[in-house]
């Protein structure tokens, strides 16, 4: 684990500049070089320089570089706080479209349900995890495919279980996975191809998380969440390439997290449309407040959608 205060010191040490760009340097290949675009370097820099730069204002924790790899469409981990440490830890799975050059935006959600846990945690540690470790869809069209999920997901399993081996409580502490509209779809696969060591899973604006039944994910019974906001098309529109099965009398096809047929607990939202499960503003709105309380373990603080 890197502090950003150490960030200076990754490009120097594992790059190389040569005048299309840096290269990374891979020691087993002696100095084989691969091409990483100035602009992506630039850009990860930049939006981890205001985290860093924001740490210890405003009641911010210190942030951590988990990882980071000019693979694909870019690859960054990166925490407020710190997981080996922390009581409660979330890690938030990104959708379409993202990639280095717009992770500013997962960062800040990831910051502000910080913010809004931290106060709700009567001091207990906290740290939210923006987890880019895998090629997301870059366009709607993309969207629709299943393999950017089922590639990205044995990632995704095997950074969560490096933090529960890395914790220091040697429990593991207390970990909530949450997606965001194709991250659900991703954590659903990585729930349906392997082990994922998550206490909770929250999903925000779900297409579909490639099974039918919370109870088919691999997660503690009762601890699936949902959330659908007014006016979000992407969970009706996505359930037909990424929605289960249930092959039972009143089952059916391109069942998803928001039907009651699912079975995940249905938690309510203020905010509308696909983009704002995680709006702060001048105070956290209620659809952050149940992310939290979640996160937490403090369920009986969480708002059911009526």
């Amino acid at each position: 684990m890197v502090s950003l205060a150490q960030l200076r010191k990754l490009k120097p040490s594992e790059f190389e500049e040569a005048a299309d760009g840096w290269h990374k340097v891979s020691s087993a290949a002696g100095e084989a070089k691969h091409r990483v675009d100035n602009e992506i370097v630039a850009t990860l820099q930049r939006d981890l320089k205001k985290r860093l730069d924001a740490a210890g204002t405003d009641g911010l924790p210190e942030a951590y570089l988990l990882g980071f790899s000019p693979e694909g469409n870019g690859r960054a981990i990166i925490a407020n706080g710190n997981p080996d440490t922390a009581d409660h830890t979330a890690v938030y799975v990104p959708g379409t479209s993202s990639n280095l050059s717009g992770i500013d935006g997962d960062i800040r959600r990831m910051t502000d349900l910080w913010r809004t846990t931290e106060a709700m945690a009567g001091g207990q540690s906290v740290s939210t995890v923006t987890w880019l470790g895998y090629d997301a869809p870059q366009k709607l069209g993309y969207a629709t495919q299943r393999h950017y999920a089922d590639d990205g997901a044995p990632a995704f399993n095997g950074f969560v279980d490096g933090l529960k081996a890395s914790h220091e409580s040697g429990t593991g502490g207390h970990l909530t996975a949450i997606g965001h509209s194709y991250g659900t779809t991703l954590i659903g696969s990585a729930a349906r191809q392997g082990e994922l060591h998550a206490d909770d899973v929250v999903f925000g604006g779900s297409p579909g998380v490639e099974v039918g039944r919370a109870l088919d994910l691999d997660v503690p019974q009762g601890h699936v969440w949902n959330q659908e906001a007014d006016g979000d098309p992407v969970p009706d529109l996505g359930r037909w390439g990424h929605g289960g099965t249930q092959w039972k009398i009143g089952g059916g096809v391109g069942v998803i997290p928001s039907d009651d047929l699912f079975g995940a607990n249905q938690m309510s939202t203020d905010t509308t449309g696909h983009s704002d499960y995680w709006k702060y503003g001048k105070h956290p709105t209620e659809s952050l407040q149940n992310q939290a309380a979640v996160t937490l373990g403090q369920y009986e603080e969480v708002k059911r959608a009526r």
